[in-house]
């Protein structure tokens, strides 16, 4: 599923970026569609904070971000880091008493306030104690109530900062500077920016949490049971998989408990990994996934020759991992990161690892039958060179066994 943010800078007087405001889009179409307020932000700030990443978004500026009534009152914008938002009132927040109250502690919680189409009227005017910027519509406003309005201001012991917004031409800047505005904003200098990403979506992040748990060099088996136990289609899988003619097993097993002791960490690492990067996206890319499961149990036999410094579980998992990016229909990078995988296993998943590149070089090169390669010359006569045809009859069969117990 994609996500998307639209991003305008905001620049200050030797024009440089100052900042962003961040605006929610439901689509590459740059215009807000028409949706509840609450939502709105709601869906910005998780598309922005947890999907994008904030960083990413912002390069270390604060983000100019509207807030509705509800989630001012709501304390809402403390649930994020004040250095990244900056919290805009909505031009139709009336100043009552509540509002005022939040505004005061999100400033002295170290947020910055900013009065989004300040209202030129009385009626606003107990809002401007309580904010440190105040944002003036140049579309909406004559020049004459504009500088009307920023001359009342003067007698103020700390006079609000003065943002300049909707500045469609050059005119319109040089009128802002003059009048004692210090930021600017508007499609003089920039239209909002529409980016989009691929989300991971909540059910796939729990999976991916429960990949990250079982790949700890000290797994917690009755952590692990639990969790099973409480997963009806884990539970099953499990122990059709324990019973399966894979094992040639002449009593069945019964329980979960005995079915992880029976399986061992090592086996019980694979089943979990694989049933659970099964369901992330089965539908589409059936095929690719028994790939995986092929590379996969491939790159554990083909380490066992070679010299790397991945434990035999560490490659499964990698050759697991090396066509997720394309299963999930998101950057390797941002799956990884979910993940929480050590340095060297980033690395290896990024294409950094020559051992692994290696591994994966000969694996290729053998299932698509390129025997004049160089590397088929580098390893002849070696152990791996004439094992790989059993190895990859072992992984077609733990592929089948596995995938015919995922898939139900």
């Amino acid at each position: 599923m994609d996500v998307f943010v639209a991003r305008q800078p905001i620049f200050d007087l030797k024009n440089r970026v100052a900042g962003y405001e961040l605006l929610f889009r439901n689509g590459l179409e740059n215009m807000f569609p028409d949706i509840d307020g609450d939502e709105a932000t709601s869906t910005l700030l998780s598309n922005a904070f947890f999907s994008f990443g904030i960083n990413e978004l912002l390069r270390e500026k604060p983000g100019f971000i509207n807030f509705t009534r509800n989630l001012i009152i709501g304390n809402t914008p403390l649930l994020f880091p004040n250095n990244h938002v900056v919290i805009e009132v909505l031009e139709d927040i009336k100043p009552d008493p509540e509002v005022l109250r939040a505004l005061d502690e999100f400033r002295e919680q170290g947020y910055q306030v900013a009065l989004d189409d300040f209202p030129l009227t009385e009626d606003h005017r107990p809002m401007i104690g309580h904010s440190d910027i105040i944002k003036i519509d140049f579309k909406e406003n004559t020049e004459r109530a504009i500088r009307a309005f920023v001359e009342s201001l003067s007698g103020l012991p700390s006079p609000p900062v003065l943002l300049a917004e909707k500045l469609e031409t050059h005119q319109d800047y040089r009128r802002a500077r003059d009048m004692g505005f210090s930021l600017f904003q508007g499609y003089f200098f920039s239209k909002p920016e529409v980016l989009s990403k691929a989300d991971i979506q909540a059910g796939q992040a729990a999976k991916l949490n429960l990949i990250r748990e079982i790949q700890q060099r000290e797994l917690d088996l009755t952590k692990i049971q639990e969790i099973i136990k409480k997963d009806v289609a884990i539970s099953f899988k499990l122990l059709k998989f324990i019973n399966s003619a894979y094992f040639y097993r002449p009593h069945p097993i019964d329980t979960i408990k005995d079915a992880i002791t029976y399986l061992g960490e090592d086996e019980l690492k694979k089943f979990l990994t694989i049933v659970t990067v099964s369901d992330l996206n089965t539908s589409r890319f059936k095929e690719l996934l028994r790939r995986s499961v092929i590379r996969a149990g491939m790159c554990e036999k083909i380490g066992g020759k070679m010299h790397t410094e991945f434990s035999p579980d560490e490659l499964f998992t990698l050759g697991l991992f090396s066509f997720m990016d394309a299963l999930m229909n998101t950057k390797m990078e941002d799956i990884i990161e979910k993940i929480g995988f050590s340095d060297n296993m980033k690395n290896a998943l990024l294409g950094k690892n020559k051992s692994f590149s290696l591994i994966l070089h000969i694996i290729d090169s053998f299932e698509r039958g390129q025997w004049e390669r160089r590397i088929f010359q580098a390893i002849t006569g070696k152990a791996v060179a004439t094992k790989l045809p059993d190895f990859y009859l072992d992984a077609v069969k733990m592929s089948d066994s596995l995938m015919d117990t995922a898939s139900l």
